[in-house]
């Protein structure tokens, strides 16, 4: 039988800010005793030196394939500096694309992250034809911050289907939402197995630097016919030592049942067809209000009737529901969704920035997970200003985080990778400094977001979200007091050593013999 001790840490059960013990007994990777004092615990085992103890943290929004991609391949066009935002032109960021492409191979894919759009001068994105002479003629793909607009050569567009004699390469709204099967076939079909085993080895090397025990994987595209790379990375999740919890993001729940068998509990939705609207910086979140700078509206993709029917048939079929909603117009529409349905099963709401009056007293209610990311807005209140440029103040004002946790939603953090990076502690500086300073929280309701919180928003938290007994033994150390920190010393704040089952993280290689090893280890839930 494996047993382990660990004594001499102040071990924070994150059950409230004052609770903690000595010492504690791990055993076939679980929590089996508990010792509240030095008096009390009598042996020896690993001496933690008075360090700090805290349970694993769960990012419970990432969009795992192309997060492994872009920590295999990746190429961010634009970067946030103390100076601000470089570059800050379209001539600049080609300028970086095309020094990116003439170190490629001639026929390489090329896809490029984090095009700040609001921070370009011209603000807008590269045409088909800028991107056909910086990129040499290669299929280039350049996606904007959000996730939510996108620019492709004349090559990438032919490899899409779609015919570049009418088109200027500029993906938004629905037409963006709807292409993104194809795109990530394309770029991920693209991935050798050499590149595939460093991806995903970054990723689980990077969540165990965080002290990530788990992640929530929003994955799969309606528009990709066969959408292999979804039951690719589903095939690869269940053999990582990371643990992923898989929402299909397919409104067809046909699509969904064969992976229904691999799942722990049943999920579906997230981002995808499964999107209300899409973003701000991309003008295609749903606002009853016209954009400042365009004086025009964007409408939810569904009809309420569609919506109504999807939540029905998913919550009857037994699946837990997210659903990415940003504007007032599509926060309401899946709430009145989420509100007709009968299991009582905790659902989802992505995002859930500039809900309304009406809203904000449906989310109180508790029904409902909200997963947010304040690093966003951190960064857009210094260095963006996506808000203040497209949106009306007593929009900006909505934005509330304090009110929802005082409430008791169960509210949590999350980084929507790739579109931000998988720091935690970037989102959790953005709760202790939140846009709004009256809504900010402190330290320890903010690493409630990331585990309490969390466990609950993925419906496990028997197992995980707090160090108790009879709980996994994912937990990570460090020297500092997390709760003692001063908002601006957050960000800095990284573990020395992450457990899972109570054995310490092994760095990974990224090899592909490793990666070949990882894949003949006994498949897991997901």
């Amino acid at each position: 039988m494996s047993k382990e001790t660990f004594f001499n840490g102040i071990f924070h059960t994150m059950v409230n800010e004052e609770d903690s013990f000595y010492a504690m007994d791990v055993e076939e990777g679980r929590i089996k005793k508990i010792y509240r004092t030095k008096e009390e615990f009598k042996g020896d085992g690993i001496d933690l030196k008075g360090k700090h103890v805290y349970p694993c943290l769960i990012d419970g929004h990432v969009h795992l394939l192309l997060t492994v991609a872009v920590m295999a391949m990746g190429f961010n066009i634009c970067e946030i500096t103390e100076d601000g935002v470089k570059p800050s032109t379209v001539e600049g960021a080609l300028a970086r694309l095309k020094e990116y492409a003439d170190k490629q191979k001639k026929d390489a894919i090329i896809a490029c992250n984090n095009y700040i759009l609001t921070a370009i001068d011209e603000r807008r994105m590269p045409t088909k034809e800028e991107l056909d002479i910086a990129g040499s003629g290669r299929p280039v793909v350049i996606y904007n911050i959000d996730g939510h607009s996108t620019a492709l050569s004349t090559a990438m567009l032919k490899l899409v289907g779609i015919d570049p004699r009418c088109h200027n390469g500029i993906l938004q709204g629905e037409e963006n939402e709807r292409t993104q099967g194809r795109i990530i076939d394309t770029v991920g079909g693209s991935i050798s197995i050499p590149t595939l085993a460093k991806g995903v080895a970054n990723f689980q090397n990077y969540c165990a630097e965080y002290g990530i025990n788990i992640v929530g994987a929003l994955e799969g595209n309606g528009d990709s016919e066969k959408d292999v790379t979804t039951h690719l990375i589903a095939r690869l999740s269940r053999h990582m030592d990371i643990g992923v919890r898989l929402y299909l993001q397919y409104t067809d729940l046909d699509r969904v049942k064969p992976f229904k068998k691999w799942m722990k509990n049943p999920r579906v939705g997230g981002c995808g067809d499964w999107e209300m609207d899409g973003a701000t910086g991309s003008h295609s979140a749903a606002f009853i209000v016209p954009f400042n700078d365009t004086g025009k509206t964007s409408p939810c993709y569904y009809s309420q009737q569609f919506v109504d029917n999807l939540c029905a048939r998913a919550d009857t079929e037994g699946y837990q529901i997210a659903s990415h909603a940003i504007g007032e117009l599509a926060i309401e529409r899946i709430i009145e969704a989420l509100d007709k349905t009968k299991s009582g099963k905790l659902h989802r709401i992505e995002h859930c920035e500039f809900h309304d009056d009406e809203s904000f007293e449906k989310l109180k209610e508790g029904k409902y997970a909200v997963m947010m990311q304040p690093g966003y807005a951190w960064i857009d209140k210094r260095y963006l200003n996506t808000y203040t440029q497209y949106l009306p103040k007593d929009i900006v004002d909505r934005m509330k985080f304090k009110s929802l946790y005082d409430a008791g939603v169960v509210l949590c953090g999350s980084s929507d990778s790739p579109v931000q990076d998988m720091d935690p502690y970037l989102q959790m500086l953005g709760m202790t400094q939140f846009y709004n300073p009256l809504e900010s929280i402190t330290p320890f309701e903010a690493l409630t977001c990331y585990t309490k919180n969390a466990a609950k928003a993925i419906l496990e938290e028997g197992d995980y979200g707090t160090l108790e007994e009879g709980k996994v033994a994912d937990f990570f150390v460090a020297e500092k007091d997390f709760f003692k920190l001063k908002p601006e010393e957050v960000v800095s704040f990284r573990p020395e050593k992450t457990y899972y089952g109570g054995k310490p993280w092994v760095k990974k290689k990224g090899t592909t013999l490793e990666l070949l090893k990882m894949m003949l280890t006994k498949a897991k839930k997901i």
